[in-house]
């Protein structure tokens, strides 16, 4: 009898525990929706949070309840009896032996899908002809012709390749953009075969083919891909070298790292974790952590020690090589240290504004000796939705930084609430489905080099300051966008939180090894930490560069979490 009582007592505390965690697991849609809620509030001209307004906490409540029913639901659906799943997660490579788009893993596989993306891609790479310069990028090429003082506000080593191939394209073409245009054209190659390698890798992992088709779909079809390869920033070519990096990094985690024994595993990992960084400085702060963090998962010994060392060496690398050494001796300046604190910028920025009253004399002075704008023009300048206007691009007195974050943070105790608001005004793109002008939250892309810096149309004249059929590709663009369901793979928030806020759903589901699949998702967890770090997100181009290297890899992550998830993975170690 007292066997019986005690064996009745575990099972239900087995169900109160389960109970707790799924209720756990809950707060992760409810926090999204407040984010919503909150994101939503703040969407207006003046950037301000009506907390004494009803509808603000209606908002956080409506939205929390819409991302737990959906939540809910993808869950339910994705664990629907075990027949079904078997059928949709088919490991078997038979149905892919005779049929026409063949997933099975091989050059031949590859080179078909990297053919059919890349045909998907012409009429955008045909009407952008000769390509899609950003202003950082107009700004690089005026510190390699001597305009602009050379510094590593971009990536110096990016400065560098595009001044070359500007020569190069002078002295081939007479034409600097044509130089150029050879990288573009370098990474409309690229990208396709990478994104197809995603395809092929998913499908090993355990993706149906129906789930291959719709991946490829998308890599194939969604307009952002070849308008942002066709593109040239450091965005686009970092994610060149993230993709192969996030590929390893799956491997490594699935395999327990049993797949380091294979001697071209970690120097291929640490060229591209280097890469990666180099063009693209705020990946240090993805690639490293997410290096650092496997090495206390359950790995080989040997694949420890080597993750360990590979973190140590880019961090050094990139920390103390680069800026202590490489550059001095080439004659870079570092970029502006105004670049390491925008949010605390546009906070005291938020107090000049809002709160002038309890702004010192000594206060005032501080600010005005700090930044390059004068405190009596930092009101006027403000803008909720982004922190140039007032962080500017250099700073007066970089020495004065302390006595500058000493400020923030008292009044960052003062004024909590106007701090947050301020913060979230800089964010709100991430956590929102409308802009602040009451327009849809979608991603904008540049399909005109019309946004630049002064007097680079003089060094070149080729500049394009429209492509070849501009207009066309706009159109396209827009086309695709109008289409109803579909057009929300365009709302930055699906990207940016959406879908990371899902896949850390269902790596807190029930049963052992959440922290595993925290760390397997680190990638993610880094990029979506980075953007809530970056100092705009619901204007311009910007954010639809910030969230690229999002776009490219969440699909990769996420076929690995339902693959974990319905325990059917198989070893590629042998395959590869």
């Amino acid at each position: 009898m007292a066997k019986e009582h005690n064996g009745v007592k575990m099972m239900l505390m087995e169900r109160v525990n389960k109970s707790g965690v799924m209720e756990w697991r809950t707060l992760i849609p409810v926090l999204l929706g407040i984010m919503f809620g909150l994101g939503d509030g703040v969407a207006n001209a003046e950037g301000r949070l009506p907390l004494n307004n009803v509808s603000l906490y209606v908002r956080m409540v409506l939205f929390a309840a819409l991302f737990v029913v959906a939540f809910n639901a993808c869950r339910l659906f994705l664990g629907r009896r075990r027949e079904a799943r078997a059928a949709a997660l088919d490991l078997s490579v038979d149905s892919d032996e005779n049929a026409l788009i063949d997933y099975r893993w091989s050059c031949r596989s590859l080179t078909k899908l990297w053919a059919i993306i890349l045909v998907c891609w012409l009429p955008y790479v045909v009407t952008l002809f000769p390509g899609v310069y950003w202003s950082d990028t107009s700004k690089q090429l005026l510190e390699h012709y001597g305009v602009e003082p050379f510094t590593d506000h971009h990536p110096f080593a990016l400065t560098y390749l595009f001044g070359w191939l500007a020569d190069l394209g002078q002295a081939l073409f007479h034409n600097p953009i044509l130089g150029l245009y050879i990288l573009v054209v370098i990474q409309l190659l690229t990208a396709p075969a990478l994104l197809g390698g995603i395809v092929l890798y998913t499908r090993r992992l355990g993706l149906s083919r129906l789930a291959c088709h719709v991946q490829l779909a998308l890599f194939a079809l969604f307009p952002v891909f070849p308008v942002m390869f066709t593109s040239l920033a450091k965005d686009t070519l970092s994610v060149l070298f993230f993709i192969p990096f996030c590929l390893l990094f799956v491997e490594i985690v699935r395999s327990k790292g049993t797949i380091c024994s294979k001697p071209w595993v970690v120097p291929t990992l640490l060229v591209m974790s280097l890469l990666t960084c180099v063009t693209k400085k705020p990946c240090v702060y993805i690639v490293v952590p997410a290096l650092i963090m496997v090495c206390v998962m359950q790995l080989t010994k040997k694949a420890r020690a080597f993750m360990a060392a590979s973190a140590l060496v880019v961090a050094v690398i990139m920390m103390v090589i680069m800026p202590k050494v490489v550059m001095p001796a080439l004659g870079v300046q570092p970029g502006g240290k105004q670049e390491t604190i925008p949010f605390a910028i546009q906070m005291v920025a938020h107090d000049v504004k809002y709160d002038p009253e309890g702004m010192s004399e000594a206060d005032k002075k501080l600010v005005s000796d700090f930044l390059t704008i004068p405190y009596d023009q930092i009101a006027e300048a403000y803008d909720p939705v982004i922190a140039d206007p007032v962080k500017g691009t250099s700073l007066k007195n970089p020495d004065l930084m302390g006595d500058f974050i000493n400020l923030w943070l008292r009044k960052t105790i003062e004024h909590p609430a106007g701090h947050f608001e301020a913060w979230l005004g800089l964010v709100q793109g991430w956590f929102s489905f409308r802009n602040t002008d009451g327009s849809p939250s979608y991603m904008v892309v540049c399909t005109e080099s019309a946004w630049y810096y002064d007097p680079i149309t003089e060094l070149v004249p080729q500049w394009p300051k429209t492509a070849v059929a501009s207009g066309t590709a706009r159109a396209i663009y827009d086309a695709e966008q109008s289409i109803p369901v579909l057009n929300v793979l365009f709302f930055r928030a699906w990207w940016a939180s959406i879908v990371p806020f899902f896949l850390l759903y269902l790596a807190m589901r029930p049963g052992k090894g959440k922290f595993r699949r925290l760390v397997a998702m680190m990638p993610v967890n880094m990029s979506f930490a980075y953007l809530l770090l970056t100092p705009v997100s619901g204007m311009g181009g910007e954010p639809t560069r910030y969230l690229l290297q999002l776009i490219c890899v969440l699909p990769l992550f996420l076929a690995a979490a339902l693959a974990e998830q319905h325990g059917q993975e198989q070893g590629m170690t042998d395959r590869l």
